[in-house]
Formats: structure tokens, C-alpha cells, sequence
């Protein structure tokens, strides 16, 4: 139950990060209407950049996490995470024009590079293998709570109060995580071997630190970090030339590529005006509501499975279903068909992506690293991420007027669709296995 505990701590500033890029769907018609809470209603172009502030912003977040959790630990990070978060948030309630929610996106961007770094890792060495997979894939799933979060309280509460509510969410985690404990594996690395095996006797329910399970757990960590210890000194170049990581390194990249060029994050972020331009008769509003109460179905799916179906076969059937419903839209906006198919669609998508494309290769990142090179890879991998983001979020709407949506959704499932290819032919099956049993397919 400790670990647990942690874990949901852990996972608040994913949840935060969920409700950062679903803000923009209910705020953005708001900002720019004749009743925005700015001075005066914001441009498209000004939405643009609010939009692409975030994942551009994350770019730069990615390797700042990736130092600080090596430098101040994985507790104190999370706690900046929401720190970062608050601010943002603060800065939203108190200048509402361009420039200060450009500002606050950039700030919020910083805690988002960092979400995806410091969760996954605090998570992986806090947890036991037999649910390692279950505890990672929850962030996600969290995160898609807070899309649904932002969602509804955009259609339900005023612009200042829905700022506040998430401000005082931040706030509170703050204060409340101060009391979970350190990473084991961290504490061992700086030489508090008595702190560590204190951390491990409550997180796995022990009544002291020498019951077997501490001790044995202890023993595992004492032999990964010599082994760490006996390794010259991780660079990039060094990663370069080692086949295994180099190897891991490139499958991560593309699996990060494949999940943000899909197009479900811009779909996301924009999902009100992509169910309104698409001939839907229903509120738009009301429907990206449901679009991510479905993703969150998925993320639980997800949860609850991953430990019995494995990474790959969820990965591949996830990835073909979202190139099918991409394409599938991309018809909707070519010929104008009925308002039933896009919306089938649009809620068919968005499960399988939370299903199995958004959660999976944060997961197999975690996995495939060892925890020498796992703080710069999983950053090399985050960054890459947040770069194919904010291309899919400044371009979408230009080649959409310029070209016509259906382009941007033919040219999300191509891309797609050669993704599930590359997940069938050179993907592993990650489940259940130690590290040294993943390398070996790369040997």
C-alpha cells in the first residue's frame, strides 16, 4: 500500500499536465470570443503560439529535469513540478492577454518537460517488477483524468475560478508530497544506505528494515549500483557507440515520434473546433467531454491489462486502430459525411490512442533504460517528443487553411500507419522481464 501511496502522489503532475493541454479546447473559443476575459479577444495566430508555447517550453524542461533528479533527488522534483505548475497558474488568473499566457504556458511547459522524467523514474524505482507495468501506465491514465478535468469545468465555472481550482490542487500536492519518501535506488546512490532500506520497509509494508524483503531488495539495489559504479562515465557519444543503448535509444525515439505525429495531440488541445468544423450536431463542448472521458476508459484498460496482454500486441492494435480512424476523418472533411461518422470516429481514436499509444511507450521507455543512461535517454526521448508536438500544434492550422483539414488527417495516418508497421517488425515484448533479458534482443 505504500508504494501505492507514492505512486498517486507521484502522479498529480501528470494529472496538472492533463489539464494543461485540454485547457486550450474549452479556453481557447473563450479567449478569442467577444466575452474573454483578456483586455481584448485574442487573435488566431496569438492562439497558435498560447498553444505551441507548452511543448516548445518542454523542450528546454526535458534536460533541466533530467540534471535535477541526479543533482536533488526524485522526491524534491515532483514537489517542483507543482511549484512550476502554481506559478503558471498564477500567471493565468493575473495576466490574461498574450503575452502573460504565453508566459505561463512557457513556465508550464518547463513542469511538463519534467512530468514525464521524474514520474516514470521515481515510479520504476519505486515499484515491484510484477507491477511495475501496471504503476507506470497509471500516470497516463491520471493525466487523461485531468483532460476531463479542464473539459468540464470549462463548461460549468468562470475563467478565474477554474484558474484558482487548479492553483490550490497545485498548491496542496506540494505541501502534501513533502511527507512520501525518497527513491530508494537515489538514496543508495548518495551513500544513505540506512534511509534507503527505511524507504523500502514502507513502501513495501515491512515493520522493520530487516525482514527479508528489505533486505533482499537491498542486496539487488547494492548489485545494480556497483555495476553502475564499475561503468566509465555515461555521454552521449558513449551511448552512441554502445550497440544495446544505442539501439533502445533509437526504438524510444520512434515509438515517441509515433505517439505525438499521430495527430491526438493536436486533436486534443483543438478537439471543440475539430468537432465543430467536422459537422457534428452536438455541443462541442459537450463531445470533447466525452472524446476524453472515453480516453480515460482507455487508460484504464490499459491499467488493468498491461500486466496480462504485455506492451507489443496493445501498442500494435492501438496504433492501427488510431491510423484508421485518422484516415477515416480525413474522408469526413474531404466528402462532408454524415455527422455520426466523425464523431464515431473522433471517440473510436481517441480510446485506442489512450488505450494504448499514449500510456505503452512511456512504459517501455522506463523498461528498456538501465539506470545508468535512463535520466538522458528517457530526456533525449521527452524532448524529441515535445519538438514532433509543438510541430503538429503550429502547423496544424496553417496547412488546414491552407491545404484543407483532410490533408492534415491522411498525412496523421500515414504516419500512423507506418508507426504500426515498425511496432510489429522491431518492437519486444517487454512484460515481466529483468533488464539484462531486454537487452539481450538488441545483442
Amino acid at each position: 500500500m505504500g508504494a501505492v501511496k507514492c505512486v498517486q502522489g507521484a502522479t498529480i503532475p501528470t494529472f496538472t499536465y492533463g489539464i494543461q493541454i485540454g485547457w486550450l479546447s474549452p479556453n481557447g473559443p473563450l479567449l478569442t470570443s467577444s466575452a474573454s476575459p483578456a483586455r481584448a479577444p485574442l487573435t488566431a495566430d496569438a492562439i497558435s503560439w498560447v498553444a505551441a508555447a507548452l511543448p516548445l517550453s518542454a523542450i528546454l524542461g526535458v534536460p533541466l529535469f533530467s540534471y535535477s533528479l541526479d543533482r536533488f533527488g526524485r522526491k524534491r522534483c515532483v514537489i517542483a513540478l507543482s511549484l512550476l505548475f502554481s506559478i503558471s497558474w498564477t500567471i493565468k488568473l493575473l495576466a490574461v492577454d498574450p503575452t502573460g499566457l504565453i508566459n505561463a504556458r512557457i513556465v508550464a511547459g518547463l513542469a511538463s518537460g519534467g512530468c514525464f522524467i521524474v514520474t516514470p523514474t521515481y515510479i520504476k524505482e519505486i515499484s515491484e517488477d510484477s507491477r511495475r507495468g501496471t504503476l507506470s501506465s497509471l500516470a497516463m491514465t491520471v493525466c487523461k483524468m485531468g483532460v476531463i478535468v479542464v473539459y468540464g469545468l470549462g463548461m460549468c465555472a468562470s475563467y478565474y475560478t477554474n484558474q484558482a481550482v487548479f492553483l490550490a490542487v497545485c498548491l496542496t500536492h506540494a505541501a502534501l508530497f513533502t511527507v512520501m519518501p525518497e527513491s530508494p535506488a537515489y538514496l543508495l546512490k548518495i551513500g544513505r544506505e540506512q534511509e534507503a532500506a527505511t524507504a523500502i520497509a514502507w513502501l513495501r509494508h515491512c515493520h522493520n528494515t530487516e525482514c527479508e524483503v528489505v533486505q533482499s531488495e537491498m542486496t539487488r539495489l547494492r548489485l545494480e549500483e556497483n555495476t553502475c559504479k564499475g561503468m566509465p562515465r555515461v555521454t552521449f557519444r558513449s551511448v552512441l557507440n554502445d550497440r544495446v543503448n544505442l539501439r533502445a535509444a533509437v526504438m524510444a525515439l520512434i515509438l515517441n515520434g509515433i505517439q505525438t505525429m499521430s495527430g491526438c495531440f493536436a486533436v486534443i488541445n483543438h478537439a471543440a473546433g475539430v468537432l465543430q468544423r467536422s459537422g457534428v450536431g452536438w455541443s462541442p463542448h459537450a463531445l470533447a467531454l466525452l472524446m476524453a472521458t472515453v480516453q480515460l476508459a482507455g487508460s484504464m484498460f490499459t491499467t488493468a491489462t498491461v500486466e496480462k496482454f504485455g506492451r507489443k500486441i496493445p501498442l500494435a492494435c492501438s496504433t492501427i486502430l488510431v491510423a484508421l480512424c485518422t484516415g477515416t476523418l480525413g474522408f469526413v472533411f474531404a466528402f462532408h459525411s454524415p455527422g455520426w461518422l466523425p464523431a464515431t470516429a473522433l471517440v473510436l481514436c481517441i480510446f485506442s490512442y489512450g488505450a494504448g499509444l499514449a500510456p505503452l511507450p512511456i512504459v517501455i521507455m522506463a523498461e528498456v533504460f538501465s539506470y545508468q543512461v535512463r535520466a538522458k535517454l528517457t530526456g533525449l526521448c521527452m524532448a524529441f517528443s515535445f519538438f514532433c508536438s509543438s510541430v503538429t500544434l503550429l502547423f496544424y492550422s496553417p496547412v488546414a487553411s491552407a491545404f484543407g483539414e483532410h490533408v492534415v488527417f491522411f498525412v496523421f495516418s500515414a504516419m500512423t500507419l507506418m508507426g504500426a508497421l515498425y511496432v510489429i517488425l522491431f518492437v519486444p515484448e517487454t512484460k515481466g522481464k529483468s533488464l539484462c533479458e531486454i537487452q539481450r534482443y538488441w545483442e
